[in-house]
């Protein structure tokens, strides 16, 4: 392939790249998992609270999923398992869920799981007055009752068939019910559930330590007796300290180190298949992308393949839609505009005015790096992009105030379509802060939205989001650029445990040599 921009020529004769390799997991280990020891994990970003009533981010979940499990979890292809559940029978065409739970498990407090936890908890969650980041998700749970101690029985105004799915989040989290009638403040810091670690110390911005739970459900499990966990947000912080051994795992290095790591012997790369996209959203309800020859033409006059081999060392699948490659929907969306100038050109004549925009992107040279590539493809065809870059939280807060134009955006992603597609496109949420951040409306679109979240046949609703991605190629309130994935490097020492799309390591299963 001939490279027509200069700056995109520059980079790939340099051989500069973004990010890591793509491919390329830890080989599959047959060694027998070594109890002991402890294990230093270094996270991109500090936070406040492991509450799961206030865990959404990465690095909380990375946290939290260590301390409390959910009541479902996802394996390494992506599907919803039971995890404290057991099963789960649908009844009452999918009005309600009967869900059986493992027997003989205690939370770190000593109290019993059961169906009472279940119900405490999720009334907890329910109750609007706490603010439930997972609200929106549960908004089909209108009543939670015990069966019988290891029975819970959830029914819904509809059908609903992500509930598995959302209880694998923040949402199917459980904490004691005696530790949260005593001291409801305390579970930000510390708090009680069942899983492989107890929050033994916590110095906001400095460290958490989690120590060995004797009691935990799975025999022999975890077979290390401490993770110290330390909120770096310096990049280079994160890295000299792996190289210098006083850190044993390191989320979100940079591109470069990724590289570097897996010549390094005494380093190993992990790399999940991802959930979701990275990608340019426009605003639907501003100039110039209210019009849809606009967006349209942003896609034909961006070279995607070039962009990513240029860029992302063209290890990155250039991504067609918001259900990432790690999910079970996953599928190829023919009709997504491919790169063609000459009808970027004629779109653009049609639309008859000039085009030009603020490009948002959050303070990364990495990112950087990325939007003048962007900028210089699309000067080519006459589009004028200004590069903005937007303090983190700012950036973060503009997107669900649809307070922008176009910006670079990374969707982590969820388990299942509806979490990814529902709140980013339903028109209902047009209108208020949300992740529908473009602000786009689409009858057509809501309809496929209501039956895919309703419809309790994988094959039916694969075919219903099948249809949604294509409707979004033809409508473009997203510009996909490469699908996201999570790398996580680590000292050869270290075995991780299980490869899971959602980039969360399931510290139960780690070990070190």
């Amino acid at each position: 392939m001939q490279c027509r921009y200069p700056m995109l020529r520059g980079l790939l004769a340099s051989g500069l790249t973004l990010f890591g390799l793509f491919a390329g997991c830890p080989a599959a280990e047959a060694q027998q998992p070594k109890r002991g020891g402890t294990l230093t994990l270094a996270l991109e970003a500090d936070f406040p609270s492991l509450d799961p009533l206030r865990v959404t981010a990465l690095v909380e979940r990375q946290v939290g999923l260590a301390v409390m499990d959910p009541l479902f979890d996802i394996d390494e292809k992506g599907e919803v398992k039971p995890m404290l559940a057991t099963g789960y029978e649908v009844l009452d065409g999918g009005k309600t869920y009967r869900i059986t739970l493992r027997e003989g498990v205690k939370f770190h407090d000593g109290t019993a799981f059961d169906a009472d936890a279940v119900v405490f908890n999720l009334e907890r969650s329910l109750d609007p007055k706490n603010a439930c980041r997972c609200l929106a998700n549960i908004d089909s749970i209108v009543g939670v009752k015990a069966v019988d101690a290891k029975t819970v029985e959830f029914k819904l105004n509809r059908p609903d068939a992500v509930l598995p799915a959302i209880l694998s989040d923040a949402a199917g989290l459980m904490v004691s019910p005696t530790a949260v009638r005593a001291d409801e403040k305390g579970t930000a810091k510390k708090p009680v559930g069942t899983g492989p670690f107890v929050v033994k110390e916590w110095q906001q911005g400095h460290k958490i330590v989690l120590e060995r739970n004797p009691n935990y459900w799975v025999k022999d499990q975890p077979y290390l007796d401490r993770v110290v966990i330390l909120p770096l947000a310096n990049e280079e912080s994160r890295q000299s300290g792996l190289l210098s051994g006083s850190i044993d795992v390191i989320e979100s290095p940079s591109p470069r180190f990724v590289r570097d790591a897996r010549r390094n012997k005494k380093l190993k790369v992990l790399t999940g298949a991802g959930l979701g996209t990275v990608f340019l959203k426009m605003n639907t309800r501003n100039p110039p992308f209210d019009d849809v020859r606009v967006r349209r033409a942003m896609a034909f006059a961006t070279d995607r393949d070039l962009f990513t081999k240029a860029i992302y060392d063209n290890q990155y699948p250039v991504a067609d839609s918001l259900i990432g490659p790690g999910m079970w929907a996953h599928s190829a969306v023919k009709n997504f505009p491919k790169y063609d100038p000459a009808q970027a050109r004629k779109l653009l004549a049609e639309y008859g005015k000039p085009v030009s925009f603020a490009l948002g992107i959050s303070t990364s040279p990495h990112n950087a790096l990325a939007a003048q590539a962007l900028q210089e493809m699309w000067k080519a065809v006459g589009i004028n992009a200004e590069i903005k870059q937007i303090e983190q939280a700012r950036f973060i807060r503009d997107a669900l105030t649809h307070n922008f134009q176009m910006s670079l955006f990374r969707w982590a992603g969820r388990p299942d379509p509806d979490l990814n597609l529902y709140r980013a496109f339903h028109s209902k949420f047009a209108n208020e802060t949300s992740s529908n951040y473009t602000q786009f409306t689409n009858s057509r679109m809501d309809e496929l939205l209501e039956r895919g979240r309703s419809t309790l046949d994988r094959s039916e609703r694969q075919k219903i989001y099948d249809e949604a991605s294509a409707l979004l190629a033809d409508e473009v309130p997203y510009l996909f650029l490469f699908y996201a994935t999570f790398h996580t490097v680590m000292a050869a020492k270290v075995h991780p445990g299980p490869n899971i799309a959602d980039g969360v390591l399931r510290l139960q299963t780690a070990w070190v040599e």
